[in-house]
């Protein structure tokens, strides 16, 4: 009875109701919102690489390094000589290495030139292993192997061609397109960064700066270069990169490690290093940093995370207090819109109080018509909040290479929900108490 007056009586009032829910379910969308991509974060970062006990780059800020090296975020500042990584390779205190060289893109995704070792030594969530969903690791230079999101997203399969271009954004004009790559593999899907990026060797990646990459605006007057004018760009040490527009197939019988000794890089972007022990980690980073013959520094991923959060940290707790002040707002609007109902509805309330209602029956009835309110509120901003992270899941995959849950439900969010109902129940019952209060000295009288 009590719950169908409400309701009734909110009905009644649909508008400004309807005003006030909405309100309420902005509040809840931002600061579910705000939770949920916090958390998330969090959680998307933290299982992105494990296994790796330093990761070496040039000396810039251990955060960038983090972010280029791993999430694919930004770009570095300066490269590590290739004769700095071997130094580094042959120190006994390292058990692998597994360099990356980074600086060009597909269609929006990163390209990623490193070894076949990333394969088996790179590992992500609980030391999980990169596994391939279909095709194998690339075994020759003008090959590649493509993430899961690249692979569903641009409906990629084994033995297709594609062409990568020079730089990193969604956009570009210069487009390698004399070196096509054959799609050799695609791996299973990890939810880190590695499903939006596609590997392809070291030595492609040398292949393909060794000629200048023409404009894409040029690529229809003429797809391929002449032999002449390839080979005179190359050199005869490089005739098996042009042999591919001949239609050779010696390349792709090229024995993987042979292209690497042969097309061996200048330098590289970053190298993930694994140790024979881990009780040394402090002293390798610190031999890493005092490395006399370049400029480099040695980061522990899981502690540059650490300081990353901890750098985040003010913004998360500024984003959460102006989640809460909305909130607030929001909730004392309902509290506003509840008291200017309630000079329409004294003569309804005095009848009630008349005909033998309880002074708690006329208070029940505002708390329940504050907290069908807020929980309509609370329920539509989380559908809303679930139907936004569902749209956008693909967009913010591509941007920033996060994994964000479509349905935001945790601890958290039912500690929020909590809040907003008893914020509502605890604010009613100013407005309940002015009706108590007025309802039979006003109610009954006759109005002029």
């Amino acid at each position: 009875m009590l719950i169908s007056l409400a309701k009734a009586s909110l009905f009644s009032r649909r508008l400004t109701v309807l005003l006030t829910v909405i309100s309420i379910a902005v509040s809840t969308f931002i600061i579910l919102g705000v939770d949920h991509l916090k958390n998330e974060m969090k959680t998307s970062f933290s299982r992105t690489v494990s296994g790796v006990d330093l990761i070496v780059g040039a000396r810039t800020g251990p955060t960038n390094l983090l972010l280029y090296s791993v999430f694919r975020i930004g770009n570095p500042t300066n490269n590590i000589s290739w004769s700095s990584y071997q130094q580094l390779k042959t120190s006994p205190e390292v058990a692998w290495t597994v360099p990356i060289s980074l600086g060009d893109s597909h269609k929006g995704y990163r390209v990623m030139g490193t070894t076949a070792e990333y394969f088996e030594h790179f590992k992500y969530g609980q030391s999980q292993p990169l596994k391939l969903q279909r095709g194998g690791v690339f075994e020759t230079t003008m090959q590649a192997v493509v993430g899961a999101e690249v692979a569903a997203r641009l409906g990629y399969k084994v033995g297709d061609e594609i062409v990568i271009s020079h730089g990193t954004g969604d956009v570009s004009f210069t487009h390698h397109d004399a070196h096509p790559f054959t799609v050799s593999g695609i791996l299973a899907a990890t939810g880190t960064p590695v499903d939006q990026t596609v590997h392809v060797s070291l030595g492609a990646i040398e292949a393909i700066h060794q000629q200048p990459a023409r404009p894409s605006l040029t690529r229809g007057l003429s797809s391929k270069p002449a032999p002449e004018e390839h080979q005179h760009d190359h050199g005869p040490s490089h005739d098996h990169d042009h042999d591919h527009d001949q239609h050779d197939t010696a390349p792709s019988q090229t024995n993987h490690s042979g292209e690497h000794e042969e097309l061996e890089p200048e330098s590289v972007s970053a190298v993930l290093v694994g140790l024979t022990s881990r009780i040394g980690v402090l002293t390798f980073q610190r031999k890493v940093n005092q490395y006399e013959q370049e400029a480099l520094l040695g980061i522990i991923p899981g502690v540059a995370l650490s300081q990353l959060w901890q750098m985040m940290g003010m913004v998360e707790r500024a984003l959460a207090l102006i989640a809460l002040l909305v909130l607030i707002a929001s909730m004392l609007g309902m509290t506003t819109m509840l008291l200017a109902s309630m000079r329409e509805r004294e003569r309804e309330i005095a009848v009630l109080r008349a005909i033998g209602a309880h002074a708690s029956f006329v208070v029940l009835i505002i708390e329940l018509e504050a907290i069908l309110i807020a929980l309509s509120g609370a329920v539509l901003g989380y559908l809303v909040l679930a139907a936004v992270l569902v749209g956008l899941d693909g967009w913010l995959v591509s941007q920033y290479g996060l994994f964000i849950s479509a349905l935001p439900f945790s601890l958290s969010t039912l500690g929020y929900l909590g809040l907003i109902v008893l914020l509502a129940a605890v604010l009613a019952l100013i407005p309940a108490w002015l009706s108590y209060r007025r309802a039979l000295v006003r109610g009954l009288s006759v109005s002029a």
